[in-house]
């Protein structure tokens, strides 16, 4: 039986389009996957009052389904060290970042390539990493795919494909 934990390391060994869409796969089948996910909600209180014991349970209640998240991975490794476990928060720091590449090896961000999302957070998390910020956002079925377009303040626009985060009629 293959693990979380095995196509973690398989995607971490070879990142290529196949064993990032075998984890994803797995991720979106988690049983408390959501593409709402808002890991800063629950973390954020919780690391703000230096109560890192109570984030790092609350982060990892998250997990499977927010895995690949990099926002889950960095406020866990924030956590992690605040805990006082500097090798489990350097690991999540590596999830962050694998996520965070995941997502950027899936397109260039225009709309002849967007970017492939498991959650809305993962849109903010590139944008973010990106030093962009999204002004107006907007969401467009064009060819049976629908786009999450963000125009940045800069002038810009970032495009992300979001057809398997919403339902179909």
């Amino acid at each position: 039986m293959t693990t979380y934990g095995d196509l973690v390391a398989a995607y971490l060994a070879a990142p290529t389009p196949a064993t990032l869409a075998d984890l994803r796969g797995a991720v979106r089948s988690a049983p408390n996957f959501t593409p709402d996910l808002a890991a800063e909600k629950v973390g954020r209180p919780l690391l703000d009052r230096g109560a890192y014991a109570e984030a790092v349970t609350a982060l990892r209640a998250l997990m499977p389904g927010a895995m690949m998240s990099p926002s889950a991975h960095s406020a866990l490794a924030e956590a992690l060290t605040g805990a006082g476990h500097a090798d489990a928060a350097r690991r999540e720091e590596s999830l962050a970042r694998a996520a965070l590449a995941g997502i950027l090896s899936t397109g260039d961000g225009t709309a002849a390539r967007p970017w492939s999302v498991l959650r809305v957070s993962d849109e903010y998390d590139v944008l973010r990493a990106l030093g962009r910020r999204s002004r107006r956002q907007k969401v467009d079925r064009v060819g049976g795919r629908d786009l999450d377009r963000h125009e940045c303040e800069d002038g810009t626009e970032l495009v992300f494909d979001v057809t398997a985060l919403l339902p179909r009629a």
